[in-house]
This record gives structure tokens, C-alpha cells and sequence, in this order.
């Protein structure tokens, strides 16, 4: 035993970490210098603690780990299983790696690859979600490596086009849905256009939801309920339409073909999230808040209602008077 060249060109080291009887090792490597760094440390490390085991490899795939992480923290979450079929498709389209092989350089093969495909900002959201499992994994013990993402930063992209509805594309949207026999996919829009909300946010409304001119949303992305005031005639008009308990079908198809024969055409990824833009613009527009507007739809942050504020009647209008070239008149 000893360190000795194989036929295919590495170097093996097998040895016992502390003389006969004791417990064997054996490992291969390009080079017979890291072969030999390899038993200096293990002989050294059973010298100081002769229990002591070199960490075993975790023969995990990134699949199991992102079902563990579900069965201990993503169940308990909102957003849990969508996160969850979000992962589970990253696992596989990387080839679901064994747990050993998830490093920060795993991680940068995978960005390279992913760019081929996907835009910058669903890489950004590839980034949080494996970040954010690595940490509750490593919170729970369940991961005692480093997190092979952490150090990673986010790409910079330019900002997405907020495109929202005029008036007249407003109408004829609606009067297609009309026309729809899925008639939850109208109300659910005229409850998004109304209220700011995100289209599962009115589709899971219940009956009990919906009271005294307010509309409260429970299920929303941030866990936290939201209560906005709507019109006692549309108010009328939803509890007219929908029956006990869940008020509404899944209208998603119906609003994408209505969509298409209004002849609207989107971004890339704003298929009914237009509705949420397009309450927000005219929202402004009118002369709202934009303090108002974030808490209508509970933005973390003024930084993302900003958005918006270039639509504002006044915005920098003072730029027009207070300009050095009207100072120089």
C-alpha cells in the first residue's frame, strides 16, 4: 500500500490512517502531489482523533434535496409547490446532479447553459429559488456544506416594458370576454382591473371574500391578506354569478383567447399580470397616490411602485420652467 500510478495515468492512494488494523483509504487523484497532500492530512487528522471518518459523499440527487427541502419548509409556504415544479424542472434540465457535484462552479456551468434559452431575469429567479433552498436545508442540518449559489450575483438586465391596457383595448377586452362562456374569466378580470390583484389572487376568491364593498385577498403572494374596496355594482355582479364557497372556475385559457380575437398583443410574461400594470398606470394617471398605490399592491418596497410614477399628470413637470435653458431667457 502506499501511493502508486494507475494504467489510465492517476494516482492511487491507499493506506490505513494509523498503521495495521485500523481503518483503510483509498482514493484517486490527477497527480501524485494531491495524492500525497491527501494522506499527509488524512494520517494527520486520525492522529489527533482516532475516531475520527472523512465525510462521507452525500449520494443524493438535486431532486431529493429539493423534495426535502418541500417536505420541511416549502409545504409550509404559499408559494410552496410551485416553487417546488419550478425547482424539480431545474433539477432535471441540469441533468439532476448528485449532491457532491453541486458547486459554485456547478452553479456557473449551469448559468452558461441556462443563457442559451432563458432570458436574465428568469436566471435571477433560478439564483433565489436554489438559494433559498440551500439556506432552510442548511438551517434544518439537512446541508452542512456551503451554499453553492451564495456567492453568485445577480445579472443585471434592463427593465421589462410595463405594458398596460388604454381604454379602448380596456372595452374590447371585455366585451370578448363577454362573449366567452367561461364566464369567471370576465369577472376575474374586472375583480384584477379593479382591485390591483394578481389573477390566482381573485381566481381563489370565496364568497365570504367578498362583503360590505370590500374585497379581501388571503391568498396572496406574501402571505399577507389585503383588503380593497370595489363598487357595490361589481360587487353585485360577482356574487350574482358565483355559487357557494369558491366563486370562480379556472379562467386562464378563456382570457388568453380573448386576449388574442381583441387583437392585444403583449410582452413576453404579461399575459394576465397586464391587468395588475394596467390598474396601477391608470391608477396614476387619474392622480392616485403612489403611496396609496403601494399599499394596494403590497409592495415591499416604494422602489417598485416607482415604476409608475412617470405616469403621473405632474411628474417632473417642473423640468419645463426650472431648466437652464429657460433660466438663460
Amino acid at each position: 500500500m502506499g501511493i502508486k500510478k494507475q494504467e489510465d495515468g492517476t494516482w492511487l492512494a491507499d493506506f490505513r490512517g494509523d498503521g495495521r488494523g485500523s481503518r483503510r483509504f483509498r482514493k484517486k487523484f490527477k497527480t501524485k502531489a494531491e495524492a500525497t497532500r491527501y494522506m499527509n492530512h488524512i494520517k494527520a487528522r486520525v492522529v489527533q482523533a482516532p475516531e475520527w471518518e472523512p465525510p462521507r459523499k452525500d449520494m443524493r440527487r438535486l431532486s431529493e434535496l429539493v423534495e426535502r427541502w418541500y417536505q420541511i419548509h416549502g409545504k409550509h409556504t404559499n408559494d410552496g409547490s410551485a416553487r417546488r415544479k419550478k425547482l424539480l424542472k431545474l433539477a432535471e434540465v441540469c441533468g439532476d446532479p448528485l449532491a457532491n457535484a453541486l458547486t459554485k462552479e456547478w452553479f456557473i456551468g449551469l448559468r452558461e447553459e441556462r443563457e442559451k434559452s432563458v432570458s436574465a431575469n428568469t436566471m435571477n429567479h433560478d439564483r433565489a429559488y436554489l438559494s433559498a433552498m440551500f439556506n432552510e436545508l442548511s438551517r434544518a442540518g439537512e446541508w452542512t456544506r456551503s451554499n453553492p449559489v451564495k456567492e453568485s450575483r445577480k445579472i443585471k438586465h434592463e427593465e421589462r416594458e410595463l405594458r398596460y391596457l388604454n381604454r379602448s383595448e380596456i372595452n374590447s377586452l371585455l366585451k370578448e370576454l363577454n362573449k366567452s362562456r367561461n364566464k369567471s374569466a370576465l369577472l376575474i378580470a374586472k375583480i384584477c382591473l379593479a382591485t390591483g390583484a394578481r389573477w390566482n389572487e381573485a381566481q381563489g376568491l370565496r364568497r365570504e371574500h367578498v362583503h360590505n364593498g370590500l374585497v379581501s385577498f388571503w391568498s396572496t403572494k406574501n402571505g399577507k391578506p389585503r383588503h380593497i374596496p370595489i363598487s357595490r355594482e361589481l360587487e353585485e355582479e360577482v356574487l350574482a354569478a358565483g355559487g357557494g364557497g369558491k366563486l370562480f372556475k379556472g379562467g386562464y385559457e378563456a382570457f388568453k383567447n380573448a386576449i388574442e380575437r381583441a387583437g392585444i398583443e403583449l410582452p413576453r410574461g404579461q399575459m394576465t399580470h397586464v391587468l395588475r400594470h394596467t390598474f396601477a398606470s391608470h391608477f396614476i394617471m387619474q392622480g392616485g397616490s403612489i403611496l396609496t398605490l403601494q399599499r394596494i399592491l403590497d409592495h415591499s418596497t416604494i422602489t417598485m411602485t416607482m415604476r409608475y410614477a412617470h405616469l403621473a399628470p405632474d411628474h417632473l413637470e417642473e423640468a419645463k420652467k426650472l431648466n437652464a435653458l429657460e433660466a438663460a431667457k
